[in-house]
């Protein structure tokens, strides 16, 4: 796909994004029509917090949340007066709602749509988040010098892998997966500062396309940097466990970068920041966590052993929990690696492995980690969560690199310049 001569680099990237966003408009609404249940019980609880920041009284937000969960998530032979029998007076444990007044991120971006178009609201603002990260995905892969073909084809990936799915749920994945991809495209422009690395890049510096490469510079290291950490910031807000092990993750890879660069005797102060942004950011989180007295760790693995403090709490929550994980973690494996029977084969775990490989292959190697380091936080999100039932929606994020390295394998022939992979970068 070649874009018309008449527009620059960066108009050519702006029809590109464009595209990239009419193409996750429409396959977020083919998603949502496909799966005929879109609301779920933690459905209830982002609607009853978005409406009363919207300005309803708590009767008014309770019912307005039981609307929602009964209009969108009706399973089959309910109906729509009887369910709202069962929702609109629907209450639980107040430990158990503090850890949804704890994370504000999503109520906060919904509140005003909510105020606007009420239910229909509530929806257009987990569209608008899934359309914002089949938007960054597109521009990841033009940070790495893809194609247009390339960048269209990683929005395409994001929606029809599982990730689609949640994305097109009622839930808080969308925006959580939004915040994920805009960490990672800041984390990318903070370690492109110091090495560019994209489809063909030595190839135009030896043809002399100057206002080609001016108009590709990456945006300095303190902008990036305000991505990096406004992003962690708002995806923690939205799911405190999303973004501090999403923290975490980039923080090991970029610490490990500067390490070998170090060791080379080749200082790599971009990777230092990032890790440095990173550490801070966990840092603040636990402060704040801290000192406004927010439901931390503790109350999770009590919330997921008392069945959200339905039961008394447990006296010895963590070897509970940690039997808790290994079981869900063979069970879950099981499901992954052999599709849940006896040496069947995987359609999971192959697809998986292949994105992650071509990924590995495709992109230079602080960048391909970044991304695998962030898909693997899924896993950790499985064992800070052991509920079986919800694996597959929590680990969701894992397929992130599989995406973007099926995209960057489209790289036409003619295209041969290789991203730096043996480079240091």
């Amino acid at each position: 796909m070649r874009i018309s001569a008449n527009f620059g680099p960066r108009g050519a990237t702006a029809l590109v994004l464009v595209a990239a966003a009419v193409l996750s408009g429409f396959l977020w609404l083919l998603r949502w029509e496909t799966a005929p249940q879109r609301a779920y019980p933690d459905t209830f609880q982002y609607a009853r917090i978005s409406a009363s920041i919207a300005g309803m009284s708590t009767p008014d937000a309770q019912a307005f949340a039981g609307r929602v969960v009964c209009r969108y998530g009706l399973t089959r032979g309910a109906t729509y007066t009887a369910c709202l029998k069962t929702w609109a007076p629907y209450t639980r444990p107040p430990r158990f709602l503090r850890i949804f007044t704890s994370r504000p991120g999503f109520p906060l971006v919904a509140a005003p749509f909510v105020a606007v178009g009420g239910e229909r609201g509530f929806v257009a603002a987990v569209a608008l988040f899934g359309v914002a990260a089949g938007v960054l995905i597109a521009v990841a892969v033009r940070l790495l010098g893809g194609s247009a073909v390339q960048s269209l084809f990683a929005t395409a990936m994001l929606f029809l892998l599982p990730t689609g799915h949640w994305a097109s749920r009622l839930l808080a994945e969308a925006p959580a997966l939004a915040g994920t991809l805009a960490v990672l495209c800041g984390a990318m422009l903070l370690l492109r500062g110091r090495r560019a690395g994209g489809v063909g890049t030595e190839e135009r510096r030896e043809r002399g396309d100057q206002s080609d490469e001016a108009s590709r510079r990456p945006l300095g290291p303190v902008a990036a940097g305000i991505i990096v950490a406004g992003g962690l910031a708002f995806t923690a807000l939205v799911k405190p466990a999303s973004g501090v092990l999403l923290a975490l993750a980039l923080a090991v890879v970029a610490g490990a970068a500067a390490a070998y660069g170090r060791m080379r005797r080749d200082p790599d102060r971009s990777a230092l920041l990032l890790a440095g942004i990173c550490l801070a950011v966990v840092v603040v989180w636990q402060l704040v966590v801290a000192l406004a007295g927010l439901p931390g760790t503790n109350e999770t693995v009590q919330d997921v052993l008392t069945d959200h403090f339905v039961r008394p709490d447990v006296a010895d929550p963590w070897p509970r929990f940690l039997r808790l994980d290994r079981q869900v973690l063979a069970h879950e494996l099981n499901v992954w690696i052999n599709d849940g029977v006896p040496k069947a084969a995987s359609a999971f775990l192959a697809a998986a492995l292949a994105g992650a490989a071509l990924l590995a292959r495709a992109a230079p190697a602080r960048i391909a980690l970044m991304w695998l380091a962030a898909g693997a936080t899924g896993i950790g999100l499985v064992l800070a969560h052991p509920i079986a039932g919800e694996a597959d929606r929590l680990v969701s994020v894992i397929w992130l690199p599989v995406a973007l390295g099926f995209a960057l394998a489209l790289r036409p022939a003619r295209d041969s310049p290789r991203y730096p992979v043996n480079q240091a970068s």
